[in-house]
């Protein structure tokens, strides 16, 4: 249970109600809130930050739609992903059901041509249908246009 501490630093793991309804009109395949995770940074550089080995809790949502995944924190103030299929730069995601049943979307900077940003970022999320948004999000993948 996420006490009201954890809530205030972390928020409640919720989707905007703009980002629902514009998912809903994308062809929604599922929502999932108020799920536990963290974010791992690995050699990651960008301008004004440096993290190697740090990773940070976050209470999460996910959404899938038909056109796009979308991974917020912080009541879906914070953007972790949201990315169409058809963008390029999604070549830089895997996305897998890690060890332990979680989502994993590792994002590869370096195979990005993001500008003056390096390094690895690890998005885990814990939920019970893990294995479900892995082949959603993959089978969307797999279809896309090369």
């Amino acid at each position: 249970m996420l006490g009201f501490l954890g809530k205030l630093l972390l928020g409640n793991g919720t989707l905007a109600p703009k980002l629902r309804t514009e998912l809903e009109s994308e062809g929604l395949v599922l929502i999932e809130e108020g799920l536990s995770g963290s974010v791992r940074y690995d050699h990651f550089k960008a301008p004004g930050r440096y993290h190697d080995g740090k990773v940070t809790p976050e209470r999460m949502g996910i959404g899938v739609s038909e056109e796009r995944v979308a991974v917020y924190c912080k009541s879906g103030r914070v953007k972790l992903i949201d990315t169409a299929y058809s963008n390029p730069r999604l070549e830089m995601v895997d996305v897998s059901l890690s060890d332990d049943g979680r989502v994993a979307f590792r994002i590869d900077y370096d195979r990005g041509d993001v500008p003056r940003v390096s390094g690895l970022v690890t998005v885990r999320v814990q939920t019970p249908n893990a294995a479900r948004i892995v082949d959603e999000v993959r089978a969307r993948l797999e279809g896309r246009p090369a």
